[in-house]
């Protein structure tokens, strides 16, 4: 059963892991027992266990992604990022992370071959993704609104010179 319409939580990873792709790979999403909990209390969820009874199993496939649950380290998503990608030679973009990653993890040497035939030393960075961390802290910023007609349609000018584009108000220095 595919999780497209449940919020919160689940809308949070989904937006993280896919918004990984091409990217970074997703290598484990970890939840505390809690936000497992308030996961199979969703609505779709709990319908999707009608079908299936192992959640986590029905997580896993979703996300293409091990799932784990435990109380230290959670409410993460690790994430693993081949570095350099990009080739440094040609710019040619690395396919297959997951398994180019899996394989270098797997290998003393950190060699890796682009398509294009190209060889260089690349190294694995791990990242770890809070899934409670909200991603865009600045969108709830107030907008600046013009002293004279109360618009929010300013052009800002400098670091504090507005100019208002439906009454011309500005705040600019008089010459």
């Amino acid at each position: 059963m595919r999780l497209e319409n449940s919020t919160s939580t689940l809308d949070r990873i989904h937006n993280i892991v896919f918004s990984l792709r091409g990217a970074m790979a997703p290598a484990q999403i970890i939840f505390s027992p809690e936000t497992y909990q308030e996961i199979i209390n969703q609505q779709v969820v709990r319908q999707a266990i009608n079908a299936e009874s192992d959640v986590r199993q029905m997580l896993e496939r979703h996300f293409s992604t091990p799932i784990a649950i435990r109380e230290e380290n959670s409410d993460v998503i690790i994430t693993k990022e081949l570095y350099p990608n990009p080739c440094p030679i040609c710019g040619c973009r690395i396919p297959f992370l997951r398994e180019l990653i899996e394989r270098i993890e797997s290998q003393p040497t950190r060699r890796i071959r682009c398509p294009r035939g190209h060889r260089f030393e690349g190294e694995i960075k791990t990242y770890y993704l809070n899934i409670r961390h909200d991603p865009n802290p600045l969108k709830s910023k107030a907008r600046p609104t013009c002293p004279q007609c109360g618009s929010q349609n300013l052009q800002k000018l400098s670091q504090t010179d507005f100019f208002c584009l439906d009454c011309e108000w500005d705040n600019l220095l008089q010459i």
